[in-house]
């Protein structure tokens, strides 16, 4: 991807993601990360809220966002990848086997997906509450999920495929009682074909430090 293409966050998000990806080769083997796909996310430091994916890529700063990196396990099986092997066996790596063409799930499905999409980039909110994306978005989604009991089931589907993931937050109004969080799984190709997005992924806040030049300094010479 070259600078002519990041044209917005989403953009520059998957580029920070494709160069911070080659560089885990060179971690040492302490940090585990076999088995586990890297996630980049921009957001402002005032607040710490999260740029919205449509947003211009040239709204976010050094000066005053932040980049936050993480990782969530991928449907690989764990061990070295296969770069990292022919590196060490100082042969070249065999080249990646063309991506199947991905199935899209049912429409009703997919306006879920694309519909919690859109509530994760809200301006000002870290998570998505469960009960207020069932209760209060997708009732105006759809005319049939009016009904609270097609709401469940196609939420439920959903969360059995894996498409989307669950997580405990705090509560800011009562911390004794944890909100019920969600996000899309963007490590299922599924997913990343419904949003028609490039491959990304979400999970827990894992930071790793890596070895190179500043990430702002790759954005910056990207812009350029």
């Amino acid at each position: 991807m070259n600078d002519m293409n990041v044209k917005d966050i989403r953009g520059l998000e998957s580029l920070l993601e494709q160069r911070l990806s080659g560089s885990l080769e060179s971690l040492p083997q302490q940090f585990n990360l076999a088995g586990y796909r890297l996630h980049v996310s921009l957001h402002d430091k005032k607040g710490g809220r999260k740029k919205r994916h449509n947003a211009s890529a040239g709204s976010w700063s050094p000066e005053s966002g932040e980049i936050r990196v993480s990782f969530e396990p991928s449907a690989e099986a764990p061990g070295m990848s296969a770069e990292r092997i022919a590196k060490q066996q100082g042969s070249r790596p065999p080249l990646p086997a063309p991506e199947a063409k991905v199935q899209l799930p049912s429409g009703a499905l997919c306006d879920l997906i694309r519909s919690l999409d859109r509530a994760e980039s809200r301006p000002g909110y870290t998570f998505v509450s469960l009960s207020w994306f069932r209760d209060s978005v997708l009732q105006a989604v759809r005319p049939e999920w009016a009904d609270s009991d097609v709401r469940k089931s196609i939420l439920r589907e959903a969360l059995d495929k894996r498409l989307v993931l669950t997580s405990k937050v705090p509560n800011p109004k009562s911390p004794e009682f944890p909100v019920t969080a969600i996000r899309v799984n963007r490590s299922l190709a599924e997913a990343r074909a419904i949003l028609g997005s490039p491959e990304t992924a979400g999970a827990g806040f894992q930071p790793v430090e890596i070895r190179g030049e500043p990430i702002s300094a790759t954005i910056l010479r990207e812009r350029r």
